[in-house]
């Protein structure tokens, strides 16, 4: 057993450390938030300035780009995700990407009802709930995650696997922008949100993944 764990560790060094340091930032903006303290005066701050940045063609592109991965986006890509690994029979990565999806849901869905943080006035969309973390930043991120961890065996170390990591980083951080672009957010709430998608991803991932070796 001892040995397993070790072996765990060196498998996975680098997505623990990153695990690690994405559970810290969750939460340092938890505790700023709770407390106001830290990185309260830059929310305020961010969110004050992000009205200079609206352009009318531009607020029509970030909101489409924002519903994206709303509710309604993140589920039409999911269930055209899920049906082809279904076609490829690739049961136990249908497992993975669901239990990724939900827990994500679930976790930030709770947390916004235990927080209970207003969000910032937006003069462009109407958003009713919580704010912290940021569900679309969340989402964003888990499902990004979860195609990557799920693609990138496939593909191995060529260049359509640069191709998949950079997608899985800039499309999560994308949708974080629109969040904080159409000042429905706080920024702390979309870095809040990127960490917990991706150590909640992450922490499956390594589940998973040593679950299946030990049979």
């Amino acid at each position: 057993m001892k040995g397993h764990k070790v072996s765990v560790w060196i498998r996975y060094q680098s997505v623990i450390l990153l695990m690690s340091l994405f559970l810290v930032l969750f939460f340092f903006m938890l505790y700023s938030v709770m407390t106001k303290t830290f990185f309260y005066e830059i929310d305020v701050w961010v969110s004050a300035h992000s009205v200079f940045m609206h352009q009318e063609i531009l607020n029509e592109i970030v909101i489409v780009t924002t519903h994206l991965n709303g509710i309604v986006g993140s589920t039409i890509v999911s269930v055209l995700l899920l049906g082809y690994l279904a076609m490829k029979k690739w049961y136990a990565d249908i497992r993975f990407y669901i239990f990724s999806f939900l827990g994500a849901s679930f976790l930030f869905t709770t947390i916004k009802n235990m927080v209970e943080r207003a969000r910032p006035h937006s003069e462009l969309i109407d958003v009713v709930n919580y704010a912290f973390p940021s569900g679309h930043s969340t989402m964003a991120m888990a499902m990004a995650t979860a195609c990557y961890f799920i693609f990138a065996p496939k593909v191995g170390p060529t260049k359509k696997r640069t191709i998949l990591l950079l997608v899985s980083i800039v499309w999560p951080l994308l949708i974080a922008f629109t969040r904080i672009y159409l000042n429905v957010h706080w920024l702390s709430d979309t870095l809040a949100g990127l960490s917990l998608g991706f150590f909640w991803v992450a922490l499956l991932h390594i589940f998973f993944h040593t679950n299946m070796s030990l049979k």
